[in-house]
């Protein structure tokens, strides 16, 4: 199959998420017993809103000089808005969005314009898989012009 038709939807990981409402305490905890790198924040009608990364909660410790108080809510420090893409996107195209915006993971919807997140990919397993079907690709493409 070309580097460029191969479906991100192949490749999503189900979406952890938590209310705008909680807490840091119920984040960290969402975190570690997810072993996922981040959580989406959604709002009272499910549509996700928000996006707090491991990473963002130890920034946020380390701005505040480790004096925040785990009562500190999601909406408070979840950085928005929220970069998604459609799961007809190939792994190019959502290699070129996080690129383009300097994020790690892209949240996938359904349809353009929704608000309701179905999946997640990672910078590191899109690349991976792009390197992994050029390199296969190339050797297959090789064989062929050595016969």
């Amino acid at each position: 199959m070309p580097i460029m038709r191969i479906p991100v939807c192949e490749l999503m990981d189900d979406p952890v998420f938590v209310s705008e409402d909680d807490n840091l305490l119920t984040i960290i905890k969402r975190l570690l017993s997810t072993k996922k790198g981040c959580v989406l924040v959604n709002n009272k009608k499910g549509e996700t809103i928000g996006i707090i990364s491991d990473r963002d909660i130890q920034r946020l410790i380390l701005r505040e000089g480790g004096l925040i108080s785990p009562a500190i809510t999601a909406k408070e420090f979840m950085v928005k808005p929220v970069i998604t893409g459609q799961n007809t996107l190939s792994l190019a195209e959502a290699d070129q969005i996080m690129h383009h915006h300097k994020i790690n993971r892209l949240p996938i919807v359904e349809k353009e314009g929704s608000k309701k997140v179905i999946g997640i990919v990672n910078y590191e397993t899109v690349h991976a898989n792009l390197i992994t079907t050029f390199a296969k690709s190339w050797i297959e493409r090789n064989r062929t012009y050595q016969h």
